[in-house]
C-alpha cells in the first residue's frame, strides 16, 4: 500500500483540525444561540403581555373609542400571541379570535405545554390578570433561522479553508520538493554536497547529514579507484620484466618443452597486462574529469588512435571515415580515446578472420561496425556488463565495453549496441557524444 506523502499528511491533520474546530464552535454557538433565542423569546412574550394588558385596562375604564382601535392594532400586530384578560370578580374581560381552546394557566410567570409557551401577569391595581400563549413552533422556527444563518456560510468557509491549507502547505514545502529534485536531476557519479544555502531549519540538519553521507560514500568510491589505478600501475613494470626474462627463455632454451612453457608464460602475463591496462582505464573513466571547459577536434585523436592499430599489425583492416569539417567538443581527448581505442579492439576481436572493420565519425556520432555473427538479444543486453564477453573473444578481458559505458554515463553520452547490423550479422556500437 502506498504511503500518504507529507504534503497530503499535513493538509489532512491541520485540515481536520480547523474542521473538528469550527464544528466544536459552531455546536457551542449553537446551544449559546438556543439559549439566547429562549430569552428573547420570552422578554418578547412578556412586553407583549405588558402592553396588552396595559390597553385592555385602559379600554375597561374608559369608553373612548380609539382604545379599541389600539387593542385591534395591538392584535394585528402580534398575530401569532394569543391571550385572555380576566377578573376574579368580573370573569372574562376579553380574549383574542383563537384563544377558546387554549388552557391559560392562571398562576403568574412562565410554562409551557407541547405546544404553546405561556406567561400570565397580574396588573398593578385591581384583580386583573393577562395570560398570553405564543406557539413553540415560533421558537423552533426562529432557532432554526439563526442556527442557519450561522451554519450555511461554513458550507463554503469550510472548504475553502481546507484548499487554502493545501496551497499553503504546497508552498511551505517547496525546499524539500527542490532538494528532492536536485537530487533526482544528478547522475549515479555526482556525489557533490548539496546546497544548503536558504534552506528551512528543520531541513538543513537533514541535508547536512546527507552531504556528510556522500562524502563518506565518495572517499570510498577514491579508495577504491586509486586501489584499481595503483596496483594496475604498479603491475606495469614488474610484468613488463617478467614477459621480457620469458622472451629471453624462449630464445636462448633448445627444449621444445620449455620453449612452449616460456611461451605459455609470456602469453599469459601479456593477458595480465592488459587487464591491468583495462583496470587504469576504468579507474580513469570513474574518477576523472570527462567535460572540459574548452573544446577541440576530436578528429586528430580518431586518426592518431587507428595509425596505433596498425602500426602495431599492418594485417589489420581498419577503414576510417572522417568528415571534412572539424568536430568540436568538450569532451576530454584522452576519455575520447579510451572509447574509440575499445570500440576498435572489441571489433577486431569479434570480427569474422580477414573481415575489415568500418570506423566512422559523423558529425557528434562515433560509429564502429565488425563482421560476426548476430548476437542474441540476451547477450546484447548483457554486453556492457563487467566481465561480460561475447562469444569468440578469445582472450578479452570483458571491460572494454563496460568502459565505455561508464564514460557515457558520466559525461551525458550514450552507448547503443546492435546486432545483426549488416543484413543478417554483423555487430555495431554506436558512441552519441
Amino acid at each position: 500500500m502506498r504511503s500518504l506523502s507529507l504534503k497530503t499528511r499535513i493538509a489532512l491533520l491541520v485540515g481536520g483540525l480547523v474542521t473538528a474546530s469550527w464544528i466544536i464552535a459552531s455546536i457551542v454557538t449553537v446551544q449559546l444561540l438556543f439559549h439566547e433565542v429562549s430569552e428573547v423569546f420570552d422578554r418578547d412574550l412578556r412586553s407583549s403581555a405588558e402592553r396588552l394588558l396595559s390597553v385592555i385596562l385602559h379600554e375597561a375604564f374608559d369608553e373612548d373609542e380609539p382604545h379599541s382601535r389600539d387593542i385591534e392594532r395591538e392584535s394585528e400586530d402580534l398575530d401569532d400571541l394569543e391571550f385572555i384578560v380576566s377578573d376574579p370578580r368580573t370573569g372574562l374581560l376579553v380574549r383574542s379570535e383563537n384563544a377558546e381552546p387554549i388552557v391559560f394557566p392562571t398562576l403568574p410567570g412562565f410554562s409551557q405545554d407541547d405546544t404553546y409557551r405561556f406567561y400570565v401577569e397580574k396588573a398593578r391595581r385591581g384583580d386583573a390578570y393577562i395570560a398570553v400563549a405564543r406557539p413553540l413552533s415560533v421558537k423552533r422556527e426562529l432557532a432554526i433561522s439563526a442556527t442557519m444563518a450561522l451554519i450555511l456560510p461554513l458550507v463554503v468557509v469550510i472548504p475553502a479553508t481546507l484548499a487554502g491549507l493545501w496551497i499553503l502547505v504546497s508552498r511551505g514545502l517547496r525546499p524539500i520538493a527542490a532538494v528532492q529534485q536536485q537530487i533526482a536531476s544528478r547522475g549515479p557519479k555526482d556525489l557533490r554536497p548539496i546546497p544548503t544555502d536558504n534552506l528551512a531549519a528543520e531541513l538543513r540538519p537533514l541535508v547536512e547529514d546527507m552531504n556528510r553521507m556522500l562524502a563518506r560514500v565518495e572517499a570510498g568510491f577514491a579508495a577504491e579507484r586509486n586501489f584499481a589505478s595503483n596496483a594496475a600501475h604498479e603491475l606495469r613494470t614488474p610484468v613488463a620484466g617478467a614477459i621480457a626474462q620469458a622472451q629471453r627463455l624462449r630464445v636462448e632454451s633448445r627444449e621444445p618443452a620449455v620453449i612452449a612453457r616460456a611461451q605459455e608464460i609470456e602469453a599469459t602475463l601479456k593477458r595480465l597486462n592488459r587487464y591491468s591496462e583495462k583496470l587504469m582505464q576504468m579507474a580513469r573513466a570513474e574518477g576523472a574529469r570527462l567535460r572540459l571547459g574548452d573544446q577541440m577536434d576530436i578528429r586528430d585523436v580518431a586518426e592518431i588512435i587507428v595509425q596505433d592499430f596498425t602500426r602495431a599489425d599492418p594485417a589489420h583492416q581498419i577503414h576510417l571515415n572522417l568528415p571534412d569539417a572539424p568536430v568540436m567538443t568538450d569532451l576530454d581527448p584522452d576519455a575520447f580515446g579510451i572509447v574509440m581505442r575499445n570500440l576498435v579492439e572489441n571489433a577486431l576481436r569479434y570480427r569474422t578472420s580477414g573481415t575489415a572493420i568500418n570506423v566512422v565519425l559523423d558529425g557528434h556520432i562515433l560509429t564502429v561496425t565488425n563482421d560476426c555473427p548476430a548476437l542474441s538479444v540476451d547477450t546484447l543486453a548483457h554486453l556492457s556488463q563487467r566481465f561480460i564477453r561475447g562469444g569468440g573473444a578469445g582472450d578479452g578481458a570483458g571491460l572494454g565495453l563496460s568502459i565505455i559505458h561508464i564514460i557515457a554515463e558520466r559525461s551525458g553520452a550514450n552507448l547503443t549496441l546492435t546486432s545483426p547490423a549488416l543484413g543478417d550479422q554483423g555487430f555495431a556500437a554506436q558512441f552519441t557524444f
